[in-house]
């Protein structure tokens, strides 16, 4: 079984709730002084009301004003962030920038070390040349000076053969 719910609020409960009031007659003395107390229990309450009101207009100020510089913070925070964010991809841009300079240079390096050391090897070549060249022209010369030597032993013999005839030839002029 279900246990019924009685409403005491409603008039139908009569011991809760009599359908009529009856007060006793108030004494005038009683309100009167009731009245003077009532200024001041009113001054009372309002100053505390009052009290009450600044203390909760204070509040809601502070409450606004540090909400305010929350979200200032938090701007201020997300600025600093972006711009830490904008300095990386800067930097990491920078970076590769870099290391595609030093690639480059690199290769340019290596390059010009490959071309000095053909020079090189292309000087040694030239050098033993011209020496081969000098070596040869020095037996040349000597051998030419064999020539010489063996050409004039010639002349000298024609030089002779010359003379005798060259009186002949006068002869006929």
């Amino acid at each position: 079984m279900i246990p019924q719910q009685t409403n005491y609020f409603t008039s139908s409960n009569p011991s809760i709730f009599p359908a009529t009031f009856t007060s006793p007659p108030l004494d005038l003395s009683i309100l009167h002084q009731l009245r003077e107390l009532t200024p001041c229990i009113s001054n009372n309450s309002t100053s505390d009301e009052a009290e009450l009101t600044l203390h909760d207009e204070r509040k809601q100020r502070r409450m606004i004003s540090n909400r305010e510089s929350a979200r200032r913070s938090r701007m201020r925070k997300q600025r600093h962030l972006d711009e830490l964010w904008s300095q990386v991809l800067r930097l990491r841009t920078d970076n590769h920038n870099l290391i595609q300079k030093l690639n480059d240079m690199s290769e340019s390096h290596d390059r010009v070390v490959e071309e000095n050391a053909r020079l090189k090897e292309e000087t040694k070549d030239l050098q033993r040349k011209l020496m081969d060249v000098q070596a040869d022209n020095s037996y040349s010369i000597f051998s030419d000076l064999d020539e010489l030597s063996c050409n004039s032993a010639h002349l000298q013999n024609e030089e002779s053969s010359n003379h005798s005839l060259t009186p002949s030839t006068n002869l006929l002029h």
